[in-house]
This record gives structure tokens, C-alpha cells and sequence, in this order.
């Protein structure tokens, strides 16, 4: 990763910005908190961004900055010998139909058991 600048303005689009939470008590984790359709709407698309790898976290500095062709694999190693064993029959029936590794990367950020 080149630069967390994408990370901080999601964080902030979320609602949960760093050091933005008034009371030590910190942010909620009732689903109630960030179900609305506005929130989830959000969700997908940060997970698209980050599941395609046009998220800007490997744009390096200076001028005319070019982003380099990189996007995470999140189906690796950790997923298949510990997440695919939490994930619902619905979700693993998505994951299986991904058209790349992009697609399965922003299928994956975005499932329900992603988003708990």
C-alpha cells in the first residue's frame, strides 16, 4: 500500500472517522448503527473499490501519479482454512459464480457475513 489516505475518507463515509466518536465509549455495534439502506449502499461501493483495486491505496506521489495494477487476492490461504467455514450456503452460491477475482473480491467485502 502506497498511501491510507482511500481508507481514511471510507472511514469517514461510514461514519466512524478516527477520533471523530465524542465519548470514549466508542461507535456502536448494534447492526441498527449501519444497516440503513444509505450505509449499505456505501458498503458495496467501498467494497467494490477495494475488490477491483481502483481504490487509489497504490498511487504513489508526485505529479501525474499513476496507480499501479494492483488489487488484493482475498481468496487465498486464510479464506479457505478459516472464513469460508463462517459464510452462509447463499453467500459461498455468490462467491462461486464470480465472473474474476475482482468480482469475488467485491462479492466477498460486500456478504452479509462480511458486513456483521
Amino acid at each position: 500500500m502506497t498511501t491510507g489516505l482511500p481508507i481514511q475518507g471510507w472511514i469517514n463515509r461510514l461514519g466512524e472517522g478516527l477520533f471523530n466518536h465524542e465519548t470514549p465509549d466508542g461507535y456502536a455495534l448494534t447492526s441498527a448503527s449501519w444497516n440503513g439502506p444509505g450505509q449499505m449502499m456505501v458498503r458495496f461501493e467501498i467494497a467494490r473499490q477495494i475488490g477491483s483495486g481502483s481504490s487509489g491505496l497504490f498511487k504513489p506521489d508526485g505529479p501525474n501519479p499513476v496507480e499501479q495494477p494492483a488489487f488484493p487476492l482475498l481468496q487465498n490461504a486464510l479464506y479457505f482454512n478459516g472464513l469460508r467455514k463462517t459464510l452462509g450456503p447463499a453467500t459461498l452460491a455468490s462467491l462461486d459464480r464470480a465472473i474474476s477475482p475482482q468480482d469475488w473480491n467485491t462479492l466477498f467485502l460486500s456478504s452479509p457475513e462480511f458486513m456483521h
